[in-house]
């Protein structure tokens, strides 16, 4: 009986140990590039403040273009949470200074919609952007190739 137990206990900690080894599914979601839709801050549109918004992610590596302005960094998922996690870790000499940005994420169909904290790092729990609060709620649309 106890080589059984021992064999069950193995072939448990082996399947927990390939599953998490898996890439994050959602990760390869993510890749492509996708232009802004939508843009809250503070409760306000600021839509046409960032119009032409293009974000580009290969990877775990993205890119942010919109006029004369450019950011480039790193993201982190965890699919596993709920509401799904994102860190979105930005360079050291872009306007927010190498910090992480929390966030939560959710895709709808070719959309995903993401709620950031720009100050704080407090992770968004709710898929707002309320007034005096430092939140950015973006929604992206996948360009079709």
């Amino acid at each position: 009986m106890l080589t059984l137990r021992t064999a069950l206990l193995a072939l448990f900690l082996l399947s927990s140990v390939a599953l998490s080894a898996e890439p994050d599914t959602d990760l390869k979601s993510f890749e492509g590039v996708w232009l802004l839709e939508d843009a809250i801050l503070a409760a306000r549109d600021h839509k046409e403040d960032f119009k032409g918004m293009k974000l580009t992610i290969t990877g775990d590596k993205y890119v942010i273009d919109f006029g004369d302005n450019s950011d480039k960094g790193t993201l982190k998922i965890d699919s596993s949470k709920k509401p799904k996690q994102i860190d979105i870790t930005t360079r050291k000499d872009g306007p927010f200074k190498g910090r992480t940005l929390p966030g939560i994420y959710e895709f709808k169909g070719d959309l995903v919609v993401l709620c950031l904290n720009s100050e704080k790092p407090d992770r968004p729990t709710k898929f707002e952007a309320p007034e005096k609060s430092p939140m950015m709620l973006l929604t992206f649309k996948k360009q079709k190739k």
